[in-house]
């Protein structure tokens, strides 16, 4: 019983003690991930949209990719910037819309509409309050 009484306060005193802290195995700093990594083979992929109300201070940018016969085209990666489109780029649901919500700021963006088996489409686009547009992808052959 005394050796019990004595290892149970032996293991409180050094949980309790800020060198056991520091000397714990879990204690050290996990790297902060420097770039997206694509999802494991045969994770599916969820689109996520924004939700049906703007954020306080944003605004919303939405719009329509269509065929060249004015049918929606689901499935266009649509990025900003530099780079290729990812995994986790935003693409056009079901119905070939798509949302963005940006931060209230004047700010020039360079968009990119990309889908397998179409000509790639570029827009530049200046926010200064919400917008709506509609992009038309050509196949790349005919």
């Amino acid at each position: 019983m005394t050796t019990t009484l004595l290892l149970a306060a032996s293991v409180i005193a050094a949980c309790g003690s800020p060198q056991a802290a520091t000397n714990s195995p879990t204690a050290q700093p996990v790297p902060e991930p420097t770039a997206a990594t694509p999802p494991a083979e045969g994770t599916p992929f969820h689109l996520n949209t924004p939700g049906p109300t703007v954020p306080a201070g944003h605004w919303r940018w939405t719009g329509d990719v269509i065929d060249q016969d004015g049918k929606p085209l689901p499935g266009v990666c649509v990025h900003i910037g530099p780079g290729d489109c990812q995994f986790n780029s935003i693409r056009t649901d079901e119905k070939g819309m798509w949302v963005i919500d940006f931060p209230q700021v004047d700010v020039q963006y360079d968009f990119h509409f990309v889908k397998d088996g179409y000509q790639k489409v570029d827009y530049t686009i200046r926010t200064q309050a919400p917008g709506v547009f509609e992009v038309r992808m050509i196949p790349t052959k005919p």
